[in-house]
């Protein structure tokens, strides 16, 4: 997300995953909307620039999760993206079609995201889960791998939210 770090949530969360999945690749790159004075595009044409292998996953939070779907849409529609806590509009950036192979988990009750997530399940499939908030999102690391875990897997997500 703006201003986050490759060691933070997305570190968290690789180290989680891992213990599992010993065999997965993770890339952590910094973004350079880590600095709040960078413009969202510069971090999408960034990651247009990365050599993504084709059909990778890509994991983002918050505007993580916005550009990851917008370099979907744009370029990369061999891309697997999961979305958490992540706005639909940003600045110049607003994703416009929905794709497969993309889920979001947001609130619609998140501080920072509610007046931008509204077009969420016109754009991917969705689920607007009170939990999945910017404010207290760490807490919730064992729910959100099994989220992503369950993604990889091809299982039913609605069944993987009985947590």
């Amino acid at each position: 997300g703006r201003g986050g770090s490759p060691r933070g949530t997305m570190a968290k969360i690789q180290k989680v995953l891992e213990l599992h999945n010993p065999g997965i690749i993770f890339v952590r790159p910094l973004l350079p909307h880590h600095d709040f004075k960078s413009p969202v595009m510069k971090s999408l044409e960034f990651l247009k620039g990365l050599r993504i292998p084709k059909n990778s996953l890509i994991v983002g939070k918050s505007l993580g999760g916005l550009l990851a779907a917008k370099l979907q849409e744009g370029s990369r529609p061999d891309l697997h993206v999961v979305c958490f806590c992540s706005p639909t509009v940003k600045e110049n950036l607003k994703l416009n079609k929905k794709m497969p192979n993309r889920v979001s988990f947001f609130s619609s009750n998140d501080e920072v995201i509610a007046d931008r997530v509204e077009n969420w399940p016109q754009l991917a499939e969705s689920y607007d889960l009170s939990w999945v908030t910017h404010a207290d999102f760490d807490k919730h690391l064992d729910k959100v791998t099994k989220l992503i875990w369950g993604y990889i897997n091809g299982e039913n997500l609605s069944k993987a939210l009985l947590l």
